[in-house]
């Protein structure tokens, strides 16, 4: 006969493992980015939305989060010679977690983050990428944080001198 404690205990690492490929299995939200106009004067700045979406039954944490411990979605600009000027996170609704006892601030099904960028010096038509970084959970538990990258093309143009009188 099998001693109890040793079957649980050689089942622990299938059970991780198990845990492990589950937290992983969960669908990335799906991130676009629109620029208000298709083009921007090199070095100014340009403005658009960011709409990040979450598969039913996911959220994550709003930002700035209501807690040190939550990892809130953020937008950062990978883009060389892009800079991140604003990002306007919308408020969270509220959440209780199992096990909680107090509501959280999340996000659900899709949120719109409006944001301006300072366009590149340079003129010439850009694939601007921005990278979403976030942490989605479900009313029970949390996955390990992720990142998804939104592209949107800009035409960045020189700037138009004003005549000389």
């Amino acid at each position: 006969m099998v001693n109890p404690m040793k079957r649980i205990l050689a089942s622990l690492p299938l059970f991780l493992a198990a845990s492990v490929a589950m937290a992983q299995s969960a669908p990335a939200p799906t991130a676009t980015l629109k620029f208000d106009k298709p083009s921007a004067t090199a070095g100014s700045v340009a403005k658009g939305t960011l709409t990040l979406t979450f598969a039913d039954g996911l959220h994550g944490y709003q930002n700035p989060p209501a807690d040190e411990y939550q990892i809130p979605v953020t937008v950062k600009v990978i883009e060389k010679g892009f800079t991140l000027v604003k990002a306007l996170y919308p408020k969270g609704e509220d959440f209780t977690m199992a096990g909680e006892s107090k509501p959280i601030k999340v996000y659900k099904g899709s949120i719109s983050i409006p944001v301006e960028l300072k366009a590149a010096t340079k003129p010439g038509t850009y694939n601007v990428n921005v990278r979403v970084e976030y942490q989605q959970c479900n009313d029970s538990a949390c996955f390990p944080p992720g990142a998804v990258i939104a592209k949107s093309k800009l035409a960045v143009v020189k700037a138009v001198k004003a005549p000389k009188n």
